[in-house]
C-alpha cells in the first residue's frame, strides 16, 4: 500500500468516526434484543485527559447534564473558560494548581484561536476582535480533566458541540493527518503523494 492509499484510508476512518460516534446500546422496536446504533452528533460532548480525547454521548435530561462538568473533571467544583460562541471548555476550580497542563487541550484550544483569528473557523467579528486581544494578552492555557460542551446562548445552558466546532475539528484532523502522512513519506525518502 502506497501512502497515498494510506491517506485515503486514514481519511475515510476519520470521516467516519466523525459522523458518528462508537455505537451505543439501545433496544430494538420490536423488543426483540439490543442494537447498537450511532450517536447523533447534535448530542456530542468531548472529554480531554491524560492527553486522550473522548467523544460521550450527553443525556437527554437537562439536571443530569448540568452535572456532568462536576462529575468528570475531578474537583468539587467546576469553572467555565468560555473563548469561543457556543463552545464552553469545563475544568476543575483548583486544577491550575493541582494538574499539570493538558497538552491535548491547550494545542486544540491554540489552533481554534489562531482559527477564529485569522477566520478559518466561522464566527462574528465581534468574536474575531475579542480572540486578537485575547490572544494579544497571552494564550489562555488549561490544566488537568477538560470537558468540551456547546453553549446555548440564549438560555445559558449546556448543549452538545455546536455542528460548526465539529466540522472545523474533522477538517483540522484530516489536514492533521494528511501532513502526518506527507512528513512520514518524506522521512521515508517517497513522495506522499505517489
Amino acid at each position: 500500500m502506497d501512502n497515498s492509499e494510506l491517506t485515503t484510508e486514514i481519511q475515510q476512518l476519520l470521516a467516519a468516526s466523525f459522523m458518528h460516534g462508537p455505537a451505543v446500546e439501545g433496544t430494538d422496536p420490536d423488543g426483540a434484543g439490543s442494537t447498537s446504533k450511532p450517536w447523533p452528533r447534535s448530542r456530542l460532548g468531548m472529554f480531554c485527559h491524560d492527553d486522550q480525547v473522548h467523544f460521550l454521548a450527553l443525556p437527554d435530561d437537562p439536571d443530569e447534564l448540568a452535572l456532568l462538568p462536576i462529575g468528570l473533571v475531578g474537583d468539587p467544583f467546576a469553572d467555565r473558560v468560555h473563548v469561543a460562541r457556543g463552545i464552553d471548555f469545563w475544568v476543575g476550580d483548583r486544577s491550575l494548581e493541582n494538574h499539570p497542563p493538558n497538552l491535548t487541550v491547550n494545542i486544540l484550544l491554540d489552533v481554534l484561536l489562531a482559527d477564529i483569528a485569522s477566520g478559518a473557523y466561522t464566527a462574528t467579528d465581534n468574536d474575531r476582535v475579542f480572540i486578537r486581544r485575547l490572544l494579544a494578552a497571552g494564550r489562555p492555557r488549561i490544566s488537568g480533566a477538560c470537558l468540551l460542551l456547546g453553549r446555548d446562548e440564549t438560555r445559558d445552558t449546556s448543549t452538545g458541540l455546536p455542528e460548526r466546532f465539529l466540522d472545523w475539528l474533522q477538517r483540522t484532523a484530516l489536514q492533521a493527518v494528511a501532513d502526518l502522512v506527507q512528513t512520514i513519506g518524506r522521512t521515508d525518502g517517497v513522495d506522499a503523494g505517489e
